[in-house]
């Protein structure tokens, strides 16, 4: 079988800072892709120059129309046999595309999601917490028929992918759901995606303690309202179950420490209940000590209530957005 041709595609805009490392990494590939398209989404930086210099098709949008937009005009305009979407602060593995090209010789294969590297060039707690946890949460899925499709660091055959009419544009903005919606909508229609763990990528994006708690948040509540548009249909996610399970134990320490004034059990309750929190927290805290070693770790479990009640703030603004008729 023929090496399949593949067409990259990278939405940006104003990405200048991060746009030619990612773009050099593509072209240092050892499977040089036939293409790479960069979808410059009305950026206001030099971001179209760097993609011209780079030797890449530039598509330019007059008006900012967001992540999803970007990269659907990208993949109508790809010559490849296959897609490969990643953003302009990821830096892909030099052997990232071989490995990815390797799995399509299995014909029932719809697409490929990578993982992001445990490493990345920034020191500082709130960048490496929030890498981490992508890294530990999507490596814990299973590597066949996953609902998955992290944009990152994902592929799919061209021709499936516009069979199912790519991503919703009705996302608009920065990526944050329009990916796992578009992967929900594979799995559900049984098109298999795999996982495959040596595909890989180092994610450039820093983040700040407040932005870290604003992104959970954002997903959350968009996670939830895409949950409650498509109730009553099977739904993928990511979240592991303890996870899913921490959010409301962390609300329900809150709750006994409130009641605690009208009587002490209340009080010991939410010492069992937070005891409870951090249980459940156990194989992610050990997977930080074992990454980043044990005083990490233990700030991480200092920080994980606060970014466990915005994930759950995100979910309640969600219910209270659906029942108001929002729907993205």
């Amino acid at each position: 079988m023929s090496n399949p041709r593949l067409s990259v595609v990278v939405p940006t805009h104003n990405g200048a800072e991060t746009l030619a490392k990612c773009l050099d990494a593509l072209r240092a590939s050892s499977y040089p892709p036939d293409e790479i398209i960069v979808v410059d989404d009305a950026s206001t930086d030099n971001s179209a120059d760097i993609a011209t210099r780079c030797g890449c098709r530039v598509i330019r949008l007059e008006q900012n129309m967001g992540a999803a937009c970007a990269k659907n005009y990208g993949a109508r305009a790809a010559r490849g046999d296959d897609l490969f979407f990643t953003d302009d602060d990821v830096v892909v593995a030099r052997d990232a595309l071989a490995r990815l090209a390797e799995n399509y010789s299995d014909s029932k294969l719809a697409g490929v999601v990578g993982l992001l590297d445990s490493k990345i060039p920034f020191d500082d707690f709130s960048s490496n917490f929030k890498n981490l946890w992508m890294r530990f949460s999507y490596a814990k899925l299973p590597t066949e028929g996953v609902g998955l499709f992290y944009t990152s660091i994902a592929s799919m055959r061209r021709e499936i992918f516009l069979q199912l009419g790519g991503f919703d544009e009705n996302y608009r903005g920065a990526s944050i759901t329009e990916d796992t919606e578009f992967g929900q909508r594979a799995w559900t229609a049984g098109h298999l995606i795999r996982l495959d763990h040596r595909v890989t990528a180092t994610h450039l994006k820093h983040y700040t303690p407040r932005e870290v708690l604003q992104t959970d948040y954002l997903r959350a509540r968009a996670l939830m309202l895409m949950r409650l548009r498509k109730w009553g249909q099977r739904f993928y996610t990511s979240v592991p179950l303890f996870y899913q399970l921490a959010v409301p134990t962390i609300f329900a320490v809150l709750g006994c420490l409130a009641l605690a004034i009208l009587h002490p059990i209340f009080f010991l309750a939410s010492g069992l209940l937070l005891l409870a929190f951090y249980f459940l927290f156990l194989p992610w805290l050990a997977f930080l000590a074992r990454e980043r070693g044990i005083r990490f770790a233990l700030f991480a479990a200092l920080v994980q209530p606060m970014d466990a009640m915005a994930v759950g703030f995100g979910m309640l603004a969600a219910v209270i957005e659906f029942a108001r008729g929002v729907r993205y």
